[in-house]
């Protein structure tokens, strides 16, 4: 029997090439974005699933409330950890990551290389996380100082063919370091990487830091199983005030009361180690973490594409079961049993299930080194296709072979001969409820993913052209500066003698990148107001450089000796002291000398649009005391030329080292790659979905063209045009697509809200968007319905009309 069924339903399928073709066509291409999405957010939530004790392993978080200003760090301060394994007898051990270095030159014998995946870690970093050694023993590797453990990678780089272990690598202002140890690279879903780790222990000052009010570990800690987060971090409250109030009152002169009336906090929280790559934006980050809300809206997008093309799937097959009636009168005429025909129905959409599955494992194989490149990752096609995928989609196969045939099985079966024969059966008209039903939903979903591509690239665009508060167009960082030591004035004259130059700076670090800072208090207020500051030092040309508009005071001037102990803040640092007239207030950081402030400019964007303008303070400095890069500002004419000008003028002081430069605007653009790939990936699935649905759409067209070719035919003789009938055809179509805009409008509004509302800055939902998607929607599916609607108003009615099929 089960053989008559498969065989009686390639007939049909094969009969019927136009509605297997489109059917089997949206239905794979929507399950094939869904494997793509799935195995995306998929490994968004496997993120540090892998180490042995993950769950109890949690990293320390601080909320930092200064008296008008928040923050929410990553880091601690460094004896914080170990604090806790004295203290709590609950806290079994602890370990700490300094990742402060921008880059760390290594030499070995004459070769030099600047490396920027560098940690200082504990020799309880192995205890914690799950690092497969190569070589060297994971238990010693780093309980020594000058203890080096670096990747395979990094030992091929370095020591070619020849066993690292042993050897000896130089780190300029660490020391030389012994390679104790090669391991295989982090997983991609660790929240950091690295490929050198050295002892902490090497720098003997940090290592011992007993300073509670610095923030430059990220700190670990372990606990006993069955232990209550709740409980640790009330109990770091009370170690917070035991060891910070005695500095507090060496260094403010008041106590822990008057600090926190003041409106200082500090709330310290556990972050379950798997739960930082999604819940945790804080500042000071290891690497750039993912957004929670954006791998849900790709979930919520494979959803939406399955459930389109499901959609499609179902409305084609019942609709295209209707015109079987007769098929089904004859069956019963010649004894088919209600069951017989009911299983037929089944099997052969079933059937058409597997095929559609089948061909999207090779449409997903296909298109896999697109979407990688998309969402930038290295997916491998049996990354995908894993046993239990295999098994989900054989079952979603059958489950939806059978939803999409109960219709057909159980309505079609109970038909009686008589009345089909005679052809009056007629359930398509009877349910087209459950169609347009279905084509609303589907199209409802299309519009919300077209609204949500359209706000998307709003905010792209908006981030890209906002003014940042100083000029990133041609300007140009030249790296590792320092190396030219005391040649860095004649250096930066040689340059401003090239007339496509006008400004160079040196500095010790530039917008976009990490900028650290200090506690600074106002010298003239109370002694509990101090907050973190950022600083931006450079030399006294920096703020011409940089192109920032000074509005009260001055800029930094040479001629001027007393500007070395001059301070220049932004409009949010003025805020946050409460200064109405900053000029002449005097701030100081901790053990640090006075800075008398002389002026004041206006707010620029020295991090990503994510996060608010917060309070900056400039220095200024002569070069000779160190500028880690140098800034260039050049004209727009003759880049090139200007270019190899600047690589001739190093070449001249730095022979064994390259020039490295990157320009401004392309490093602020990389600050927005996770939310452009977001937009690609958004847009690209956004048009499959489209593209579904116009499928659904040509076919029930096509089905709906077929059925009413009678009335067509007697409209036609009694004098309709062609342009009326492709109306009436066409009509009901737009009406469905404006219930789905009035289906769609609010839910796309709720979830395009909910994305910007990750931005400090954000564009807000354009309520043109929303118009604009209701017209390409219906002008998309008027062109989808056309083709029928003119050829079924086209068809001569004397042929219609003598067709009794």
């Amino acid at each position: 029997m089960i053989r008559n069924y498969i065989k009686v339903a390639f007939r049909n399928i094969v009969r019927q090439k136009f509605f297997a073709i489109i059917n089997v066509t949206g239905l794979a291409i929507g399950i094939s974005c869904c494997l793509l999405i799935l195995a995306y957010v998929t490994e968004e939530f496997s993120y540090d699933n892998f180490h042995p004790d993950k769950d109890q392993i949690y990293r320390i978080a601080l909320d930092r409330k200064f008296p008008d200003n928040a923050f929410v760090y990553a880091r601690t301060p460094m004896p914080m950890g170990q604090t806790m394994v004295n203290d709590l007898p609950s806290v079994t051990a602890s370990t700490r990551i300094y990742a402060n270095f921008n880059e760390l030159t290594f030499n070995i014998e004459d070769r030099y290389f600047d490396e920027t995946n560098v940690f200082a870690v504990d020799s309880t970093f192995f205890d914690f996380f799950q690092v497969e050694f190569i070589d060297g023993d994971k238990s010693t590797a780093l309980d020594m100082p000058n203890s080096l453990v670096i990747t395979e990678a990094m030992a091929t780089k370095y020591f070619g063919s020849a066993d690292p272990i042993g050897q000896q690598l130089t780190i300029q202002n660490v020391g030389e370091m012994m390679v104790r140890g090669v391991v295989k690279p982090m997983p991609v879903n660790s929240h950091f990487h690295f490929d050198f780790l050295f002892s902490l222990s090497s720098m003997p000052g940090l290592y011992r830091n007993t300073f509670w009010g610095s923030y430059i570990a990220h700190t670990y800690i372990k606990l006993d199983p069955g232990v209550d987060p709740a409980v640790i971090e009330a109990n770091m409250r009370d170690i917070t005030k035991t060891y910070m109030e005695p500095q507090v009152q060496s260094i403010l002169g008041i106590d822990w009361n008057q600090y926190e009336a003041a409106g200082n906090d500090h709330s310290y929280f556990l972050q379950p180690l798997e739960s930082i790559h999604l819940d945790s934006n804080f500042q000071w980050e290891i690497e750039p973490n993912g957004n929670k809300t954006v791998v849900y809206l790709f979930l919520a997008i494979s959803i939406f594409i399955l459930l389109i093309a499901c959609i499609n799937f179902i409305n084609l097959t019942t609709a295209r079961a209707a015109n079987r009636a007769r098929e089904v009168g004859m069956r019963k005429v010649l004894g088919a049993l209600k069951n017989q025909l009911i299983g037929q129905f089944l099997v052969e959409s079933i059937i058409m299930c597997l095929v559609a599955t089948t061909l999207a494992t090779g449409v997903a194989s296909l298109i896999l080194p697109f979407f990688n490149d998309l969402a930038g990752k290295s997916f491998q096609i049996q990354e995908l296709l894993t046993t239990e995928v295999i098994v989900g989609l054989f079952l979603f196969s059958l489950v939806l072979g059978l939803m999409a045939g109960l219709y057909p099985a159980f309505v079609l079966s109970s038909f009686k001969p008589i009345t089909v024969l005679k052809g009056r059966a007629s359930s398509g008209a009877k349910n087209s409820w459950l169609r347009n039903t279905l084509v609303i939903l589907q199209f409802g979903i299309s519009i919300i993913l077209v609204i949500g591509t359209l706000i998307i690239y709003q905010q792209i665009e908006y981030m890209n052209s906002k003014p940042l508060g100083f000029d990133k167009d041609q300007l140009v960082i030249i790296e590792r500066a320092n190396l030219m030591g005391n040649e860095l004035e004649t250096f930066k004259n040689i340059l401003l003698d090239n007339p496509n130059i006008s400004e160079v700076s040196g500095a010790n670090t530039f917008p976009g990148r990490q900028i650290n800072g200090g506690t600074f208090m106002d010298v003239q207020g109370n002694a509990s107001d101090r907050y973190l500051i950022p600083n931006l030092r450079g030399d006294y040309d920096l703020i011409q450089t940089m192109g920032l508009e000074v509005i009260n005071g001055r800029a930094f001037d040479a001629s001027i000796v007393t500007d070395s102990t001059a301070i220049i803040i932004n409009e949010a640092a003025a805020r946050t002291f409460g200064w109405a007239d900053p000029i002449g207030k005097q701030l100081q950081p901790i053990n640090g000398p006075i800075y008398n402030v002389i002026g004041v400019v206006k707010d620029f964007h020295f991090e990503s649009l994510h996060q608010d303008i917060g309070p900056v303070a400039l220095f200024a400095a002569d070069l000779q005391r160190g500028a880690g890069i140098m800034v260039v500002k050049m004209s727009n004419s003759n880049v090139a030329a200007t270019l190899k000008s600047i690589e001739s003028a190093w070449d001249d002081f730095v022979q064994q080292r390259p020039l490295e430069f990157t320009f401004v605007d392309q490093e602020f653009g990389a600050l927005y790659e996770n939310e452009m790939r977001s937009g690609r990936l958004f847009s690209s699935f956004a048009l499959l979905a489209i593209v579904i649905a116009c499928l659904g759409a040509f076919g029930l067209a096509a089905f709906l063209a077929s059925q009413r070719k009678k009335e067509i035919g007697i409209r036609k003789v009694l004098g309709a045009s062609v342009g009326s009938i492709v109306r009436l055809l066409s009509n009901e179509f737009v009406k469905l697509i404006l219930l789905a805009n009035l289906l769609a409008w609010p839910i796309a509004y709720y979830l395009m809200q909910e994305w910007l509302s990750s931005f400090a800055y954000a564009v807000g939902v354009n309520l043109w968007f929303f118009a604009l998607a209701t017209i390409v929607s219906i002008l998309i599916a008027l062109l989808t319905v056309s083709f029928h609607s003119i050829r079924a108003a086209l068809n001569n009615p004397s042929d219609t009309l003598h067709n009794q099929n």
